[in-house]
């Protein structure tokens, strides 16, 4: 429960990182944009930044290269995540590979399948490690938490307070390394195991189930925007009549679907129903996401931005709601209804504007 909960603070910080990014200018190149307060964020297949960022840097991607010093914390998503700057705050990331090379200001936090701090680096905070293979070989100011299949330390490595592992392995030299006190956790073989494998399992269908819902609700706003903003408007302006009709949809329209399987042709018409009702379904939380990030950003930053921007905010506040024992299920229940209601309602007016 605990590396559940450790797991699901990476997520929250790495939120609320992306709140708090005003709208700025864009370089649309590189995928990259800098606000006017200094914050940077930015996302692609391979990312360098080689300047120097004022404030916050948020970056998501498969490969991301930071060079630059960053002036406060550092987020960052990626199959590989190399720091190579300094960073005055804390370096939080999630990733296949993450590595360390300059100095931490702040709490260095990350999850993921490798995990390095590099001799010349210094941490002046805590970490908070949870990966497949943990490689130290600098210097730790703070206290030390760390889960790992494999954990090693080089000649550089001192860990000035104190140190929680649970890990396969001890280093043989680690206890002299640790200035304060040295817990270690024997990892459990049986029950205990399989309970953490499948909070592990339950951190990667999140994870999966994240990047699926962001995939989808920002390629269809690329490429509908106007429809999918048009649905939003619809919730947001009718929504308990969005729900009722979805309500409605959701009971009706399967009944439909088997009754045409007893008519002579209406069997075709029945498979035509039935998938245009599981696509209608597939994306009916997005312009619901959307109009959530749109309330949330406007409201706290009183300002406006994008529907990608909205859409990105509103997608992981769900997801995190979603992982909520009853509400999570209730509010994922209740935003199918809105928009598969609203995507009623947006045909109906169609069809009427056509004459139909």
């Amino acid at each position: 429960m605990k590396r559940k909960m450790e797991f699901g603070l990476v997520i929250l910080i790495i939120l609320f990182s992306l709140l708090a990014l005003p709208a700025g200018a864009e370089n649309e190149d590189s995928g990259f944009r800098v606000t006017s307060s200094g914050n940077a964020f930015g996302g692609g297949d391979d990312l360098v930044i080689d300047e120097n960022i004022e404030g916050d840097l948020v970056l998501a991607g498969s490969r991301l290269d930071v060079k630059g010093d960053v002036g406060d914390d550092f987020t960052g998503a990626g199959g590989m995540i190399i720091v190579n700057g300094d960073v005055s705050g804390n370096v939080i990331a999630l990733g296949g590979s993450i590595r360390v090379n300059g100095n931490v200001g702040g709490d260095f936090v990350a999850a993921g399948g490798e995990i390095s701090l590099s001799e010349d680096s210094t941490v002046e905070g805590d970490v908070l490690l949870a990966g497949g293979e943990v490689t130290l070989d600098g210097v730790i100011n703070g206290d030390g938490s760390i889960s790992t299949g494999t954990l090693r330390t080089g000649e550089n490595f001192e860990l000035k307070g104190n140190l929680e592992l649970n890990a396969e392995n001890v280093p043989p030299d680690l206890e002299e390394n640790v200035g304060g006190s040295l817990t270690v956790i024997e990892r459990a073989e049986t029950d205990d195991f399989v309970e953490e494998a499948a909070e592990g399992f339950g951190l990667f269908g999140f994870i999966v189930g994240l990047i699926s819902s962001l995939a989808l609700g920002l390629v269809l706003i690329y490429l509908f925007r106007d429809f999918v903003a048009g649905l939003a408007e619809t919730v947001r302006e009718s929504a308990l009549k969005a729900g009722l009709l979805g309500l409605v949809m959701l009971l009706l329209l399967p009944i439909m679907s088997l009754l045409l399987l007893f008519t002579i042709f209406g069997w075709s018409l029945s498979v035509l129903l039935a998938l245009l009702t599981t696509l209608a379904l597939l994306v009916a939380t997005v312009p619901v996401k959307l109009l959530a990030g749109e309330l949330i950003y406007e409201r706290v930053f009183k300002k406006e931005a994008g529907e990608l921007m909205y859409y990105l905010i509103g997608a992981v506040v769900f997801a995190i709601v979603y992982e909520i024992p009853y509400l999570g299920g209730l509010v994922q229940f209740v935003a199918l209804l809105l928009g598969f209601g609203a995507i009623g309602v947006w045909f109906a007016e169609s069809g009427m504007k056509r004459g139909y």
